[in-house]
């Protein structure tokens, strides 16, 4: 009689097939592709701490790659992160910060929701990297370039909603 014991297989190894952050990339970029940007509303005065426009596409797209590469060790199942739910639900609604900026700053033209979508991004990504820091100090560094940016762009933001009226809001320019 055998006493053969029943294993099952170890899984499969974690694969990311070349188009699949690509399509992630293109969804979460779709709005911004249709609503080109420029000026939010007719006499908006961009801040004069703003960098020129052509910045913001260079930077964006070099930190979505970087996001989406530490997304993607995120998910890696051999990687042992404690909160990684809690990671991934972050991640996620920075992703929908991201996704809708454009609507709320220049369809809508909204300087304080533009400036609260950016304060909360740069929050959000902070936690992330504190806890994904104590696990995967990798993910950490990789996300790190997202907290600078945004960081800086908290204040460019905070700044444009001071110096801005909001029509969204009906509110006036606060300097």
């Amino acid at each position: 009689m055998s006493h053969a014991t029943h294993t099952t297989p170890p899984p499969a190894p974690f694969r990311v097939r070349w188009w699949q952050p690509l399509l992630f990339w293109v969804i979460v970029n779709a709005w911004g592709f249709i609503e080109r940007g420029g000026q939010p509303f007719a006499g908006h005065q961009p801040s004069p701490l703003q960098p020129p426009g052509w910045a913001f596409p260079v930077m964006w797209f070099t930190l979505n790659v970087f996001q989406i590469w530490g997304d993607i060790r995120l998910l890696d199942p051999a990687r042992r992160i404690r909160d990684r739910g809690m990671l991934i639900g972050l991640q996620a609604v920075t992703w929908m910060i991201y996704a809708t900026f454009s609507l709320v700053y220049f369809t809508l033209g909204s300087s304080i929701l533009a400036a609260l979508w950016t304060v909360s991004f740069f929050i959000i990504t902070s936690i992330c990297i504190g806890l994904a820091a104590r696990d995967d100090r990798s993910i950490a560094l990789i996300w790190t370039p997202l907290i600078l940016w945004t960081g800086f762009a908290s204040v460019v933001g905070i700044h444009n909603a001071l110096i801005n009226p909001d029509p969204l809001f009906g509110t006036p320019a606060l300097w």
